[in-house]
C-alpha cells in the first residue's frame, strides 16, 4: 500500500483526503473527552459525540476541543483559557470561515493572526483541515517541552 500512495499524484492525494469523512480529519477517537467552545456547528457537534461515544464533556480535561471564534480579536485570551482545559497530549481546533465564506460570527482569520495567537496562549500549531466548503480549522497543542 505504502509503494502505491508514493506513486500517487498530488490530485489523487488530495481527491483522497477530501474525501475522508471531517470527524477522522479531526482525529476524533471513540472514549475522546470532547468539548466544544463557543458557537458551534450543531452537526459536527452530533458527529463528534457519535464517534466519541460519550457526551460532550464539561469538566475534566478535555482530549479535543474544538473553538469557533466569533471574532478574529477574542482568539488569544480563549486559547489562553482552552489550553488550561485540555489534557497534556490533548488539542484545540480553532475552526473559523474560508476566505470567500464569511457570515455572522464565522470570521475569517489568517494563518498569520492564528499561529501568533496560539504561541502567546503556550500552544503550537501542528495540522490544518478543510471542515466543510465554509469552514477551516487549525490544530493547537501544547508543545512537548511544556507536557
Amino acid at each position: 500500500m505504502r509503494e502505491a500512495r508514493s506513486q500517487e499524484t498530488e490530485a489523487e492525494r488530495a481527491a483522497r483526503y477530501a474525501a475522508r469523512d471531517v470527524v477522522d480529519k479531526l482525529g476524533v477517537m471513540p472514549g475522546m473527552a470532547v468539548r466544544t467552545a463557543d458557537a458551534a456547528d450543531r452537526e459536527l457537534r452530533a458527529r463528534v459525540r457519535a464517534k466519541a461515544g460519550r457526551p460532550i464533556a464539561w469538566t475534566g480535561p478535555a482530549d479535543l476541543i474544538l473553538y469557533w471564534p466569533a471574532t478574529a480579536s477574542e482568539i488569544s485570551a480563549a486559547l489562553a483559557g482552552l489550553r488550561s482545559a485540555i489534557a497534556p497530549a490533548g488539542v484545540v481546533w480553532v475552526i473559523t470561515a474560508k476566505r470567500r465564506a464569511v457570515r455572522p460570527n464565522r470570521p475569517y482569520v489568517p494563518d498569520t493572526a492564528l499561529i501568533p495567537a496560539g504561541k502567546a496562549a503556550g500552544l503550537v500549531d501542528n495540522k490544518t483541515c478543510s471542515i466543510s466548503e465554509r469552514d477551516t480549522a487549525m490544530r493547537f497543542v501544547i508543545p512537548r517541552a511544556a507536557r
